[in-house]
């Protein structure tokens, strides 16, 4: 079946005039969001080499013969732009090429090349945007035919638009062949070996290894490293920052921070590789769909922050002490947080304690989801997944937290 969610940052990226570039890492939809969006553009890919590929039409051309093919086109869209001879730079740079152009590229670092670096050619001339995984908010406000929490279950992981479409066991039975390729061909993108090093950094991180000393006495206990001490390891957590495989949240109050997958799907099928060895060692379709599942809590606890963030437009961090599933900040200050309990017959006494957990944070709105609805008397909301999404569809932008109590 096939899905399309609108993906309102690129469209509006997209739909406005003038030069214009889209950047991302591999699999995020860069060149299916361009071309459905942009139609009536002539369309162009660079292959290896330079050589200038019209899909349409099956033709290629030299550099020479595509520049003076571009000085007769109105609107032009050239994707895997960074392949192309400098020629082309210098042609745009002149303004000989169409003032309606969108360039579109799956490396993160080659397009700062040419438009942020002091010398860059482009620098100043082209308006950009990052392509990343589908929002949640995005998702959220698909018209699905019915609000499910399997269905919750699956949008966690159609943030990656490879995904989408697909029943939660396809998910789990391809994780682990999708995630190992995608993780590297972004490094080779980048021009990144893909050593043992960072593939056993992504393993750490989906074993809940958060922490940069956590991930070197990780690595160190592996030997892969000479040592325990962070220094080991910072060029390759900068590495896969940049590149778009991990990300980096603050911990409020400390000058420090947590590091964790990008990807649900990464994410997955590291933390089975890790744990069960399913990359050499086969397994079962069962075990491998019931194993995988046992992740998806801390998915969707990241899921409903990442939802909550777009939604009120607010930074995320950790507050560790006590620790709390989800805090995001205004003016500094955390100004939301939540608990996500992902799974059935909570306990009243877990409830309990949860609440009581959060009340004894200061701060503004307090907020917790389930995945079931509870009849617990509490002065903090208890809402569900469903309830809370339902909420932000009919009032978007946050506004729906002023129907909460404050506390």
């Amino acid at each position: 079946m096939s899905i399309f969610i609108r993906r309102r940052g690129i469209e509006e990226f997209l739909e406005a005039t003038g030069r214009r570039l889209l950047y991302g890492r591999r699999k995020t939809g860069k060149t299916f969001y361009t071309r459905r969006t942009l139609g009536d553009y002539d369309y162009f890919i660079v292959r290896r080499g330079g050589i200038f590929y019209d899909p349409e039409n099956q033709t290629e051309y030299a550099a020479k013969e595509f520049i003076q093919l571009c000085r007769r086109t109105d609107k032009i869209i050239i994707d895997e732009f960074h392949r192309a001879p400098p020629i082309l730079f210098d042609t745009i740079q002149a303004g000989s090429c169409p003032p309606d152009i969108v360039l579109v590229t799956s490396t993160l670092h080659y397009h700062r090349k040419y438009t942020a670096t002091p010398n860059a050619p482009l620098k100043g001339l082209f308006l950009t945007y990052k392509a990343g995984l589908i929002s949640p908010l995005d998702l959220v406000f698909h018209q699905w035919p019915s609000l499910t929490n399997d269905l919750l279950e699956r949008l966690v992981f159609y943030q990656e638009p490879v995904l989408v479409g697909r029943s939660l066991r396809e998910i789990m039975l391809c994780s682990v062949d999708i995630a190992r390729s995608l993780a590297g061909e972004v490094l080779a993108e980048e021009d990144y070996e893909a050593t043992l090093r960072y593939h056993h950094l992504l393993e750490g991180l989906s074993m809940g290894k958060t922490r940069i000393s956590e991930l070197s006495s990780y690595l160190y206990s592996r030997g892969l490293i000479p040592g325990r001490s962070p220094s080991y390891i910072t060029k390759y957590i900068d590495a896969m920052l940049k590149i778009g495989l991990i990300e980096k949240i603050p911990v409020w109050g400390k000058r420090k921070s947590i590091y964790r997958h990008v990807s649900p799907l990464t994410h997955t099928a590291y933390y089975l590789n890790a744990k069960y060895g399913v990359w050499d060692i086969p397994v079962g379709e069962d075990f491998l769909y019931n194993t995988g599942r046992t992740i998806i809590p801390n998915l969707v606890e990241v899921f409903v922050e990442r939802l909550l963030s777009h939604d009120c437009g607010l930074r995320p961090v950790k507050i560790l002490q006590p620790e709390i599933d989800i805090a995001l900040t205004r003016h500094r200050e955390p100004w939301l947080i939540a608990e996500v309990k992902w799974r059935d017959n909570i306990e009243r006494e877990e409830l309990r304690k949860t609440i009581d957990k959060l009340a004894n944070v200061k701060s503004a709105v307090k907020l917790m989801i389930t995945k079931e609805q509870h009849d617990y008397k509490t002065i903090i909301p208890i809402l569900t997944l469903r309830e809370l999404v339902e909420r932000i569809k009919e009032r978007s932008g946050c506004s729906w937290v002023n129907e909460l109590s404050i506390h």
